[in-house]
């Protein structure tokens, strides 16, 4: 039985792209079944004392565009540090995500280009053109753009949020294999190892 990896993210995060992007070499790797759970940040935040950006201190905020800035270097990824789409109502794009899952589609490429779209491309996520255009990049039914806007999504979102906490969950993006949690795109050589390991 391969190993269940329950990835919990938001397109409005930088290092959510920078994990998805690694991912799918891990889950080629290690045979592991990759589940995406995309969440509500602001009650994941609320129920695990998080801070929004905004509400950070300066100083952790500027710590951020720096290691941004050395990530990207370090694995090749161009960002764009502050796009002029940030933070976007994802909704959107988010619902395209869970109608792909809903539809038996593997949606990590699709959870990676609108990534690629808002960080690397400095587009709007919120744009149902934008939207279009990643799902005839990825040659995905137009058809998901449509079925991204059922209100059943919202309900997927809430009881993603509510396991993401369960499950010891306060930030994005984080795995969880079991019973460990693993915070952050620069913890994925553990999330490798773990997998391997079953």
């Amino acid at each position: 039985m391969p190993q269940a990896l329950d990835y919990y993210f938001v397109l409005n995060s930088p290092w959510s792209y920078l994990a998805a992007r690694q991912l799918g070499s891990i889950v080629k790797r290690t045979g592991a079944e990759l589940r995406l759970r995309p969440v509500q940040l602001p009650k994941l935040f609320a129920a695990t004392g998080g801070l929004a950006l905004r509400d950070r201190p300066p100083a952790r905020q500027a710590y951020r565009l720096q290691e941004l800035a050395r990530w990207s270097r370090h694995l090749g990824v161009p960002l764009h540090l502050q796009p002029t789409h940030f933070p976007v109502d994802e909704r959107l794009a988010v619902g395209t995500v869970l109608a792909a899952i809903e539809a038996g589609l593997d949606a990590l490429p699709l959870t990676v280009a609108f990534g690629q779209a808002l960080w690397t491309d400095n587009r709007n996520l919120a744009d149902e053109a934008v939207v279009a255009d990643v799902l005839a990049a990825l040659k995905q039914p137009a058809s998901l753009l449509t079925e991204a806007r059922d209100p059943r999504h919202d309900a997927t979102l809430a009881a993603n949020t509510e396991a993401a906490i369960a499950a010891n969950v306060f930030g994005v993006p984080s795995c969880v294999i079991g019973n460990e949690v693993f915070w952050g795109q620069d913890r994925l050589d553990f999330v490798e190892r773990a997998l391997s390991k079953g």
